[in-house]
């Protein structure tokens, strides 16, 4: 017999399409019409109900649909800055001076990375999108940069010391 699933409230729900807006649910829990004296442990305690977590996932995936973004294609325009020549845009002369290519003929993987183009002070100014966050975000998507946790052997180091600390007036 299959395990029947509870049903969620209309708050529940709520709490749900509230959630999608900006993934906090304490701000979520307000929203929805939760107390705001106790919305952070009750959007804690909601995201934590299977049936909600289910819910969640369901309209993450119809939103996704709906729009067409993807994993794949914020991941797709993450590399597109991460992993772009820059000297593609601009680049220095012979004569030490800025050439800046038009960009109607930069392929879009390049024009992606363009964050802003205007007449500055000093003349045309381009800005790229920040490299360094995207090749970070990247990496977290990998797992590259996962926290590392104390070992066991500098643990069973610590043992010693302590009981020796423990021990020292006992004499």
């Amino acid at each position: 017999m299959p395990k029947k699933t509870k049903e969620l409230t209309d708050k529940q729900k709520r709490f749900c399409e509230e959630y999608l807006i900006d993934l906090n649910a304490t701000q979520a829990a307000t929203r929805a019409g939760y107390s705001a004296k106790t919305a952070y442990s009750t959007g804690q305690r909601t995201l934590k109900i299977v049936e909600v977590q289910e819910y969640i996932s369901k309209l993450q995936k119809k939103r996704s649909k709906r729009t067409e973004i993807t994993a794949d294609k914020v991941i797709e325009e993450l590399a597109a800055i991460a992993f772009s020549d820059r000297t593609k845009i601009a680049s220095v002369n012979a004569n030490g001076t800025v050439d800046i290519a038009a960009t109607d003929t930069l392929p879009d993987e390049i024009k992606k990375t363009i964050s802003c183009i205007k007449e500055g002070k000093f003349g045309v100014e381009v800005s790229s999108y920040d490299k360094i966050k995207a090749l970070e975000l990247l990496g977290r998507h990998l797992g590259m940069f996962t926290e590392r946790k104390e070992d066991d052997i500098s643990k069973e180091q610590e043992i010693p010391k302590l009981y020796e600390a423990l021990t020292e007036g006992s004499d």
